[in-house]
Order: C-alpha cells, then sequence, then structure tokens
C-alpha cells in the first residue's frame, strides 16, 4: 500500500514537472514570436491606419470569428482521423487542438502538435494515435499541394515552363492515389529489420483501418479548413485595402500555402518566412495583374495578422488547457 502510494505521489510529480516545462517553454517561444517580434510592430502600424475605417474593422472582426470555426473544423478532422484508435469526445478533441498548437510552436513546421494532442487520450494508443494523425495531415498536404499546383498554372501560364503544368498534374494524381489507398504504408513492414518487425507490426497494421468513405470525410474536412482559413486570408487581404477580389486573391494565397509547406523553417522564425513568401508571391500576381506592387507590404500585415489569429492566440489559450493532459496512465496502452 505505502509502495502505491508512493508510486503515485512519483507519477503526480512527474506529470507537474512535464506540465510545469511545457507551459514555461511555451511562453518563452510566444514571448520571442509576439512581444519581441518586430514584424508585429509593423503590422499594428497598418491596423491603426485600417481602423480608420467601420468597414476594414468589420473585415478584421468576421475573420477573427471564423478562427473558433477553423478550431473546430480542425477537431472533427482529428476525431476522425484518430478514431480507429479511440472515440473522444468533441470538448476533449477541441481542447487537444490548441494544446496541439501550443506544443506545435516549439517544433520546425509545427510538426510537435500531435504531441499536445495524443496525451489528451484517455485508453487509446497514443503511438497509433500518433501515426493516425499522420493521416489527417496528410489529407490536409494533399489539399494545400493540389490547390497549390492549380495556382502554379496560373502563374506560369503565360511562361515557356509549360512542362510544370503536366508535372503539377502528375503530382495532384499521385497524391489522391497514394492517400485513398493509404493501407499500402501496412507494407512498409517488410522493410523493418526482423528483429523490430514483430513489436512494430501492430503499429503498422492501423492504416488499414480505414475505408474509402472515412478517408472521403476526412479529405473533405480538409478542404473546408482550407477554405475557412483562405477566407479569413482573403477578408484581412481587403481589409488592408489591397486591390484584389476574391478570385484574384485566392491565387497567389494558394502559391503562398504551397511554398509554406514545402519550405522547411524553423517555428521561431516563422512570421519572418511567411511574410517574406507572401511579399515574393503576391509582388509577382500583382505586377502579373497590373497592380502597383507596393501593396505587397499590407499582404505582409494580412498574413502577420492571420498568423497571430490562428496560431498565436490558440497557442496561448493552449496553455491554459497544459493541466488536462495525462502523460502518465496507470493502464498499458492498448
Amino acid at each position: 500500500m505505502n509502495d502505491n502510494s508512493h508510486n503515485a505521489k512519483l507519477k503526480k510529480i512527474v506529470e507537474t514537472t512535464i506540465k510545469i516545462i511545457i507551459v514555461l517553454a511555451g511562453c518563452w517561444v510566444l514571448y520571442v514570436k509576439i512581444i519581441k517580434n518586430q514584424d508585429l510592430t509593423e503590422m499594428w502600424n497598418s491596423v491603426k491606419i485600417s481602423f480608420s475605417s467601420p468597414r476594414n474593422v468589420f473585415l478584421m472582426t468576421l475573420a477573427f470569428v471564423l478562427m473558433p470555426l477553423n478550431m473546430a473544423i480542425e477537431t472533427m478532422k482529428w476525431q476522425k482521423s484518430i478514431q480507429p484508435v479511440e472515440n473522444i469526445p468533441f470538448k476533449n478533441a477541441f481542447t487537444a487542438i490548441f494544446t496541439g498548437i501550443t506544443a506545435g510552436m516549439m517544433f520546425p513546421n509545427r510538426t510537435g502538435d500531435f504531441l499536445g494532442r495524443i496525451f489528451i487520450l484517455e485508453k487509446g494508443n497514443r503511438l497509433k494515435a500518433a501515426m493516425l494523425t499522420f493521416v489527417g495531415n496528410m489529407a490536409q498536404m494533399l489539399v494545400t499541394v493540389s490547390l497549390g499546383c492549380v495556382a502554379l498554372i496560373f502563374f506560369i501560364i503565360k511562361s515557356r515552363y509549360w512542362y510544370l503544368i503536366i508535372i503539377s498534374l502528375i503530382v495532384i494524381i499521385l497524391g489522391f492515389l497514394v492517400y485513398f489507398n493509404i493501407h499500402i504504408l501496412r507494407y512498409l513492414q517488410k522493410i523493418i529489420p526482423r528483429k523490430w518487425s514483430q513489436k512494430t507490426e501492430k503499429y503498422m497494421q492501423i492504416f488499414g483501418s480505414y475505408s474509402k468513405k472515412d478517408l472521403s470525410v476526412i479529405l473533405l474536412l480538409a478542404f473546408a479548413k482550407y477554405a475557412v482559413y483562405s477566407l479569413q486570408f482573403v477578408l484581412l487581404i481587403l481589409a488592408f485595402d489591397v486591390p484584389l477580389n476574391y478570385f484574384q486573391a485566392m491565387i497567389p494565397i494558394m502559391m503562398t500555402y504551397l511554398l509554406m509547406t514545402v519550405i522547411p523553417f524553423i517555428t521561431i522564425t516563422e512570421i519572418a518566412v511567411r511574410g517574406s513568401v507572401c511579399v515574393v508571391v503576391f509582388e509577382k500576381w500583382l505586377i502579373m495583374n497590373g497592380i502597383n506592387a507596393e501593396f505587397s507590404m499590407m499582404v505582409f500585415s494580412a498574413s502577420t495578422m492571420l498568423w497571430l489569429y490562428n496560431l498565436a492566440i490558440p497557442a496561448v489559450i493552449g496553455l491554459f488547457f497544459i493541466r488536462k493532459l495525462k502523460f502518465i496512465r496507470s493502464s498499458y496502452e492498448s
């Protein structure tokens, strides 16, 4: 009895220590990215100018109001992705999305977001959940790359690089073929050394848990999230008085998302990289459409505010949910 009591206290101390470390690390990252970031100072200067117009204030507010919808769609996508492991309630999954964003802030390209999600699970195998989270991320990447390739066509259609259109179409087709045959990842088991193959087999088999319908639902949710996220960007671009309509703004937005997906970067410098990519892409697009390229700097402000809405603010909220994560469970993983 004393041993059990001692172990329980030790687990509680370890749990609390881990949570404190995550919160402190999260606070430091957010301090560097928000308080000490000069790019945000430039954005606020642009916001002050835009606030003089009720229309622009309305557009900024509407973009912010869409943030919870964006998070809700991501929640449903993750719920569906990990369903073979555990049917997690929406409320718990919604919390996990915020803690995932907080954890993701500490890793390149936010690759660590799954670490802030899987520890919300009550019974499900966490390693399997992490692997299935990859399926949802793959769906999102497929949407981003596919629409990005479509945008690429608009950028090069008048140039001599016509062969890139064929490459783009091949990439899109191959992407969908791989996604809807995700079960083939089970066969990666064959290249794993024999001494580990038995231990990993039950994990690799998890990729065969989805039906075509399941994969279609996950993909549709990925499209929905992309649509909402992009609409937020368009609204902010309009709020900063960039003279583009919805369609004209979507082409460079899709191209920007494609480039940010394929270009690796360290999260600490994410705002600078995101802003630089936006400026380069929009500058070229504005020139192609006979619009003053100086408006590309207003797009930089819109991009920075979008980052603030969908990443910085949710990451701060996620800090308050870290206490709900369970790093040590009394029962063995299923």
